[in-house]
């Protein structure tokens, strides 16, 4: 089965994360799979909009914990630093992104929607960074957080960790449209295809624009973070909140 799913409707392309029963965690595999899903995007000329969206009851719980379990320090943080080289596609594209949140959107989820032009959630979202507890740095997006929320936000997000709901992520100006739960569907729905329908080239060159204005250099910090995870990530600390988490998942 693919762990990819991409549909295109009425100038508006849907990317759906299929791994359900590890809360849409990413691995290689999955990585792979969204890459390829957005070269065809950005080859459907008649793709406006572009939707990215998780099955079951979550965006995307973050990086796939089992998967960096096997792999050196050296290794791991080479496998992140690829995520953010992924994701950073987004910006890229003609197309306008929207990352549709609804139930757990923690640690790599919440920074893939930071890649996105847009980010919505219904209400009840479940929403945290957790890497910082477990012993390490989030290794991707830092600098993209710093830009949508502030300096002082993103170091609270990043150091305090917790969860929060989507109300809160749009007081934060993380999100930018909340819904309630069993409304969001329809409304992201009408959402996305008052978005879809306006002039597709004015759009585009819009997007193009701001992206020249931002003033972050994302790929030195986007080095810089890797880096950081890579001497966190090897230490007993860290090391020991990985095998805490594959215990409870032999558990469960």
């Amino acid at each position: 089965m693919s762990l990819i799913d991409l549909e295109i409707s009425n100038r508006v392309a849907t990317l759906t994360l299929c791994r359900p029963e590890a809360l849409n965690a990413i691995n290689q595999a999955l990585l792979h799979g969204f890459e390829d899903a957005l070269r065809q995007v950005q080859e459907a000329s008649e793709v406006v909009v572009l939707v990215t969206q998780g099955s079951g009851r979550a965006y995307s719980a973050g990086s796939d914990l089992k998967e960096l379990a096997k792999c050196s320090p050296e290794q791991a943080a080479e496998f992140e630093y690829d995520h953010g080289q992924v994701f950073a596609q987004l910006e890229e594209l003609p197309q306008i992104t929207v990352a549709a949140w609804q139930g757990y959107v923690l640690g790599g989820g919440l920074f893939l929607g930071a890649y996105h032009d847009f980010r919505v959630a219904a209400q009840d979202a479940r929403i945290g960074l957790p890497e910082v507890a477990h012993g390490w740095t989030p290794p991707w997006g830092v600098s993209r957080l710093v830009e949508l929320v502030g300096f002082q936000a993103a170091r609270k997000l990043m150091l305090c960790g917790g969860q929060f709901d989507g109300v809160s992520a749009q007081q934060l100006a993380l999100v930018d449209e909340v819904w309630p739960g069993e409304e969001f569907d329809t409304q992201l729905h009408n959402w996305v295809e008052e978005l879809a329908s306006r002039p597709k080239a004015a759009l585009a060159e819009t997007k193009a624009l701001l992206h020249e204005m931002r003033g972050l250099d994302h790929e030195h910090w986007e080095r810089r973070t890797v880096e950081a995870f890579k001497r966190c990530y090897v230490t007993q600390e860290a090391q020991q909140a990985v095998q805490q988490f594959l215990q409870r998942r032999r558990k469960s």
